[in-house]
């Protein structure tokens, strides 16, 4: 259990300067590394080497690698969900149409996700066995969730009042499904019927949330009183 109380936030944050410096430089060298070869390639020596500190300065933040994976995976999320934020105050989603809406969503998020790739499948993988960055990572999809519905409800009234909250926050998720499933499939080693690159992919789920968000009918069925069921 002592794994799962290790999070970035619990990293003994250094008192000088210098230390807050070869801290920094230490995340920031694991997140290049992580960014541009993947999570394999990621060593504490390579890590020492790149950030220009020693092993002593290393052990004395992080008891090992996966605690680092833990600190850069915090740091990530923190920064995206702040630029997620930003760049959605910068439009003025009450003068978009819900298609122009849900396009504009998918836009933005692929901006933010360009040169992700090899990060987000450390933390996809790493979180199908980790319990930290599998809560992490809920925690990062549930705020991207809140903040792409409360946009979406703009659009209540031709989604359907009684359908619209719960049919945005499917749609959320499917644009989360996809984009992991996407990694999984990658990561399999299995050779599929034909590739499909992720830009092509958010940009082919924005049309299908556009039909689902459509949609007059309400998919889910009302909840069985019991009554009327054919008897065995």
């Amino acid at each position: 259990m002592a794994r799962v109380a290790q999070t970035a936030n619990s990293v003994r944050k250094p008192c000088q300067q210098r230390s807050r410096d070869s801290l920094e430089r230490i995340l920031k060298s694991a997140e290049t590394i992580i960014r541009s070869k993947g999570y394999e390639a990621l060593t504490i020596a390579e890590v020492v080497r790149k950030s220009h500190t020693s092993t002593g300065t290393f052990y004395a933040r992080f008891p090992d690698k996966m605690a680092l994976l833990y600190a850069v995976h915090e740091r990530v999320l923190d920064r995206e969900e702040e630029e997620l934020s930003a760049r959605l105050a910068e439009v003025a989603w009450e003068g978009l149409t819900l298609e122009e809406t849900v396009r504009k969503l998918v836009a933005i998020k692929c901006d933010l996700a360009e040169g992700t790739e090899r990060l987000y499948e450390a933390f996809v993988v790493s979180g199908a066995t980790d319990r930290v960055v599998r809560q992490r990572g809920y925690r990062s999809k549930a705020h991207e969730e809140d903040v792409e519905v409360q946009i979406l409800l703009g659009h209540a009234d031709e989604i359907g009042p009684e359908r619209a909250e719960r049919a945005c926050r499917v749609a959320s998720r499917l644009w989360q499904a996809a984009r992991e499933e996407n990694v999984q499939r990658s990561k399999s080693s299995v050779d599929g019927p034909g590739g499909v690159p992720q830009d092509a992919l958010m940009h082919e789920m924005a049309e299908v949330v556009i039909a689902y968000l459509r949609s007059p009918e309400d998919p889910v069925p009302p909840e069985s009183t019991g009554e009327g069921e054919p008897q065995a």
